[in-house]
């Protein structure tokens, strides 16, 4: 009873949520950039380095470090082999719509008392937000 006591002669600090831009404003269209730069310094670097293109899907033509031989489907294992399952857009809607049927539903909880509400601290918000 004494801490309910205490408690109630200090006012409740009402707590604020703190946003932080640690590395300042983004350019987002200089990132796109750097970031398409950076992908194609690695597209070259594999295609150096295993004398294939892989955006063509085949080997470079002339005279290389590898020299690439095609061989048929079924003379390598199965994990070698390309597998794509194709699916409609309607089937995978379908998908998601039976997995939220499934789902537990979540069920409001009732008001607290009065009495509870008064010594609970706020909770904090979205950035931006104000109490």
């Amino acid at each position: 009873m004494e801490r309910l006591v205490a408690r109630g002669t200090f006012p409740v600090l009402v707590r604020t949520s703190a946003c932080r831009s640690l590395f300042g404003p983004v350019d987002h269209e200089e990132l796109s950039r750097e970031l398409q730069a950076r992908l194609a310094e690695l597209n070259a670097e594999d295609q150096n380095r295993w004398d294939y293109d892989f955006q063509q899907d085949m080997p470079l033509r002339g005279p290389g470090r590898l020299q690439w031989t095609e061989v048929d489907s079924d003379s390598v294992p199965a994990f070698y082999r390309e597998t794509v399952q194709i699916s409609s857009p309607s089937a995978r809607d379908q998908r998601l719509r039976s997995r939220r049927a499934m789902s537990p539903r979540r069920v409001p909880l009732p008001a607290p008392p009065l009495e509870w509400a008064r010594w609970s601290r706020p909770r904090a918000r979205g950035c931006g937000e104000r109490i």
